[in-house]
């Protein structure tokens, strides 16, 4: 299998493909930097979608029917009945592919809704909330490096493999927050809450944010590993 083949095996892996609506025709045919960009570019809009036949989740939207999230300092939040919005219009900062490793940087504007239930302490206040949410992350920043292998299974077909990943996040812009009902029967205590978080949305975006990037995260290399269990080498070179 020639590295152009293997790159672009990768690209529907990572984004995720609709097999009754794909229609990605690659803009360029070499593995220079420039050309992986546009390839990542051209697809993006047109391939997160997921496969449920295939047992891979729709990436955009992504329904979170219901998660847990037990934060340091004690803090505790269930949310439910959301989704969130954004990956399919990800602008690529670059891309490229050496050896085995593929590598990429995006930048996404993210939103987060649904319901959520908290309890505990939020730095200084506590926290007994009930309420809807929504979460609109701009400009974060996500880098992954993708080290992958190749190995063949007891039916004789060769099969792709992520060996280690290392994908990590950082917040290039304003992170902001809009939750109902913060504290209970007491409207004016929960604005006042809500605009502390908002006026430090950095500090709390670190603590509050990071969990639910790495659940999403999770959740798109659940698919690659998906993909790469059900189809072998040659089944992905046809798609």
């Amino acid at each position: 299998m020639d590295r152009a083949s293997l790159f672009y095996i990768v690209l529907l892996s990572i984004l995720g493909f609709s097999s009754a609506s794909f229609s990605y025709r690659r803009p360029c045919k070499d593995m220079s930097p420039e050309c992986l960009k546009k390839c990542l570019e051209a697809a993006l809009p047109v391939v997160a979608h997921g496969v449920p036949e295939l047992g891979l989740d729709s990436l955009d939207p992504y329904i979170l029917k219901k998660l847990n999230l037990k934060l340091p300092g004690g803090i505790n939040i269930d949310f439910s009945d959301g989704y969130a919005r954004g990956l399919k219009n990800c602008i690529v900062d670059f891309a490229r592919y050496e050896e085995n490793t593929f590598e990429t940087q995006f930048h996404c504007n993210l939103t987060i809704k649904g319901k959520y239930r908290s309890s505990g302490r939020l730095l200084l206040f506590p926290i007994d909330g009930d309420g809807e949410s929504t979460i609109q992350c701009n400009n974060i920043k996500l880098h992954s490096i993708l080290k992958l292998r190749s190995k063949v299974k007891s039916n004789g077909q060769r099969y792709l493999d992520i060996k280690s990943s290392n994908i990590n996040h950082s917040y290039d812009g304003r992170v902001s927050f809009s939750m109902t009902n913060l504290f209970k029967g007491n409207p004016e205590i929960s604005e006042a809450v809500l605009n502390f978080i908002n006026n430090n949305w950095k500090m709390v975006a670190e603590e509050f944010g990071t969990p639910m990037v790495e659940y999403g995260v999770n959740s798109v290399l659940k698919n690659v590993k998906r993909l790469f269990e059900v189809l072998s080498v040659e089944e992905l070179q046809k798609l």
